[in-house]
């Protein structure tokens, strides 16, 4: 029980900073051409110009998908920070109205995981149909990536914690 709560609280952990690294980063799309490379992400696109010299650009009217990835990744976000506090809480004995926190953290971290999907499907659904010019090769990047991994570590978060609340001992009044 102890050791699964842990598991989780380090799995949401790790989600909540590559999620957030995937939010504030610029690295979700990577272009080469003959003119140089460039790279973009939610909120700036920037080209480098040549050595040491790149010039960066901020989204001021993003398109509809950028911004339906920006909305998902914040309530994700959000959510993810919501997870944190009931895990913290779940260490104190206690109970809340009818839900105990443990399944209140499990079903944050589901949530979490939904959100990032979500905003991840959108983004790669529609970039992936954006045509380059033939001279120039675009792939994902680390940005990108650290998003997709930060989606599965939402869903073992919330079922390592899950199973550790099923086998928790329950307070009742035979303790007493």
């Amino acid at each position: 029980m102890f050791c699964g709560r842990i598991f989780s609280m380090l799995m949401a952990s790790l989600g909540i900073s590559l999620l957030l690294m995937a939010l504030s980063t610029d690295y979700w799309i990577v272009s080469f051409g003959p003119a140089g490379t460039a790279h973009s992400g939610l909120w700036q696109f920037c080209m480098n110009l040549g050595a040491f010299k790149s010039q960066c650009e901020t989204v001021k009217e993003p398109v509809g998908y950028i911004t339906a990835t920006r909305v998902f990744l914040i309530l994700a976000s959000l959510t993810a920070l919501a997870l944190h506090f009931f895990l913290i809480a779940a260490f104190v004995p206690s109970m809340f109205g009818i839900l105990g926190k443990p399944l209140v953290a499990s079903v944050a971290a589901y949530v979490a995981g939904l959100f990032t999907l979500i905003a991840l499907a959108v983004y790669t659904a529609e970039t992936w149909k954006e045509k380059p010019p033939s001279q120039i090769q675009v792939s994902f990047a680390w940005s990108f990536y650290s998003g997709w991994i930060a989606f599965p570590l939402f869903l073992l978060a919330g079922a390592f914690n899950h199973v550790a609340s099923l086998n928790a001992p329950s307070a009742s009044y035979e303790r007493i």
